[in-house]
């Protein structure tokens, strides 16, 4: 689509002349031609506040005239008198979250936007939905432990490979251009379908990843962009990773400290960090038992660090934690596991996505750089971060498609980040590269605030934004609410 040059210019233009971040937010939209979208019920399991259309999109960018897929799109209509303000797109992150179910169950979160805005989102390509990629190719993909050396790196590449290869083999094309920057270009057609000249993005989890995808590619088409627990997308993978350690281990910090004085803590009176080191040392040296369900499995101290991020980052698990630690010190695991199901794999779609956007080691040397580096950075989790990336390994660096980029420095309005207590640092990495940005720190942990827990400060403060561009001061916090 050809843009007139003041539609180009006219954020940078306020900038330059010292207008205030809420005029460059709210000064970039004017009036745009109507949608060519047609929107009818959407059909059952989704709320009949919904109406959905469809749009077809290139499945190669670069190819606009060979095959095409359909997106589903979903829009909760604005409920105020008169008529909408604009629209806002969001992404429920994931990648490959399916929206329309996910607007669905979250419209309650947007009542306040609603009153002024239209939202819309969709079921990304190839996806959760399963209507692009089979989910029974697509659904699982591999798990993995640290690999110990060379001979084991590779042989976990070559399983890798294997767990992928039928989701791949279904749809090849599709999958070649999973990539957020693909994706990306699918939020500029929707744009332009909905009869949007900028584009309003609210960009939960991942899919701040693909508004930040957008950002790059078309900084002189937004309008607004709120993104909710962003993964870094903007620095380099090693800089991405520290970060995230760093949360990870400001979190643990927090649980030692709550062990200290909560009865609930069954290690209350010990040191819970020895507690916890002395139990992946025993575990290293000998694998530990784990449920009756588990049969023979065995949890070696990789497997118990990747099982116990999903404890340690929500408060309402830590008194589980403890306990699991404390009845590993005894040589049983089961508190890790209690059902026995192992490390959850990882869906092949998702890696479509993930790898193509760089979040990948470009062979061993690399991965055991990096694996080196969390030792330093986090003595509790060290190994997952590398562990979860190693499944991009197949990936040959021509298949990164989308790596990390620096945001342009020039073009954008300025940018709303929310973040919890452990993601802070990557958040504000994002948003600290465009000038006028503000990220809101929650004070607990949470991820995905706005959508996934309805925290009514955060809600407050992006509602406020995305209608009018009036940003929080500087250094804005929002309390953490009881877990």
């Amino acid at each position: 689509m050809t843009w007139p040059r003041s539609a180009l210019l006219v954020t940078p233009l306020l900038l330059a002349l010292g207008a205030s971040p809420a005029e460059a937010v709210s000064g970039a939209a004017s009036a745009a031609p109507e949608s060519s979208l047609v929107w009818s019920a959407c059909g059952p399991g989704t709320a009949a506040e919904l109406k959905c259309a469809e749009l077809k999109v290139p499945v190669d960018w670069d190819a606009p005239s060979k095959d095409t897929i359909t997106l589903t799109l979903a829009r909760a209509a604005a409920t105020g008198a008169g008529q909408a303000a604009g629209t806002v797109l969001f992404n429920p992150g994931g990648p490959g979250g399916a929206g329309v179910p996910a607007l669905s169950r979250s419209l309650s979160h947007f009542a306040g936007l609603r009153a002024r805005m239209n939202i819309v989102t969709w079921n990304p390509r190839g996806g959760q939905s399963g209507e692009h990629l089979p989910l029974t190719s697509c659904a699982t993909g591999p798990a993995f432990a640290t690999p110990e050396d060379r001979h084991e790196y590779e042989q976990a590449v070559k399983e890798s490979a294997r767990a992928v290869a039928a989701c791949r083999e279904a749809a090849p094309k599709l999958f070649a251009h999973m990539d957020s920057a693909s994706q990306a270009r699918d939020m500029d057609a929707v744009r332009a379908a909905l009869g949007e000249e900028k584009l309003s993005f609210l960009g939960n989890s991942y899919g701040g990843v693909l508004g930040t995808s957008y950002a790059r590619l078309f900084p002189q088409r937004v309008r607004a962009m709120a993104l909710d627990s962003v993964p870094n997308h903007v620095s380099s993978l090693a800089e991405s990773e520290r970060l995230q350690y760093e949360g990870l281990e400001k979190v643990f910090r927090r649980f030692v400290r709550w062990c200290t004085d909560s009865a609930e803590c069954a290690l209350r009176g010990t040191d819970a960090e020895k507690a916890w080191q002395d139990v992946l040392k025993r575990a290293e040296r000998a694998p530990l038992r784990g449920a009756e369900a588990a049969g023979d499995r065995r949890y070696d101290g990789d497997d118990l660090k990747a099982l116990a991020q999903t404890l340690v980052l929500r408060e309402a698990n830590w008194p589980a934690f403890a306990k699991a630690i404390a009845t590993a010190a005894g040589g049983d695991s089961s508190g890790f596991d209690p059902r026995g199901r192992g490390l959850p794999p990882q869906p092949s779609a998702l890696l479509a996505v993930r790898c193509a956007d760089g979040f990948r080691y470009d062979g061993y040397r690399a991965y055991r750089a990096a694996v080196r580096r969390s030792a330093k950075t986090s003595p509790n989790f060290s190994g997952v971060r590398e562990n979860a990336h190693l499944a991009c390994s197949p990936w040959t660096a021509a298949e990164v498609t989308n790596p990390p980029a620096r945001l342009p420095a020039r073009g954008l309005p300025p940018l709303l980040g929310v973040a919890p207590v452990y993601e802070y640092g990557s958040v504000r990495a994002v948003t600290g590269q465009v000038r006028g940005s503000v990220t809101i720190g929650y004070d607990g942990i949470g991820h995905g605030l706005y959508v996934n827990h309805g925290d009514p400060c955060v809600i407050g403060h992006v509602d406020r934004y995305l209608i009018d561009g009036k940003l929080p001061a500087p250094g804005a916090t929002c309390p953490a609410r009881p877990a």
